[in-house]
């Protein structure tokens, strides 16, 4: 199973929950070496850096962020993708237009791990965006964004062994 998490920029959001996920997917005995993940931004700069303050809050955290470069979202990495989780309404509705034929993989992270049918109307559902805040708003950020991995990681063990 591939896993996309998809935020604006590439540079916090999205590659702090490829990390958490890479981390959780680890430890599970369920999951360990059946689900590959990748991060992307709907208006990424090609490479570039984590924000210092997603690697010092990764780092907090025990994990690892430095060496992630920055990667657009497109419609073949959406099409690699087996479900694609964006931080927000506002990702999801540029990622329909950057890759329509895909929209039935697209959901908000924390939609898809509550269990959400359909997409919610509201940003009730959006992962705050620290970019350009303090460290403060980076911690706050990671703390919502384990939580809704590790709703997800139940809800794909549960999947995984369903099919089994």
């Amino acid at each position: 199973m591939n896993v996309l998490f998809v935020c604006t920029g590439n540079t916090c959001r999205s590659p702090m929950a490829e990390t958490l996920m890479d981390d959780a997917v680890d430890r599970s005995r369920i999951l360990h070496g059946e689900v590959k993940i990748k991060s992307a931004g709907t208006f990424a700069c090609e490479d570039a850096d984590p924000t210092e303050e997603a690697v010092r809050t990764m780092e907090e955290m025990g994990l690892e962020l430095e060496g992630h470069g920055a990667v657009q979202f497109t419609a073949e990495l959406a099409e690699w993708a087996d479900i694609i989780l964006a931080m927000g309404k506002e990702q999801l509705e540029h990622m329909e237009v950057l890759a329509p034929e895909e929209t039935g993989k697209m959901h908000t992270l924390l939609g898809y791990a509550q269990g959400v049918l359909g997409e919610p109307a509201t940003s009730s559902y959006d992962i705050m965006d620290p970019f350009d805040e303090g460290m403060e708003e980076y911690r706050a950020c990671a703390q919502q964004l384990a939580k809704a991995v590790e709703l997800l990681v139940e809800r794909l063990e549960h999947e995984f062994e369903d099919k089994a």
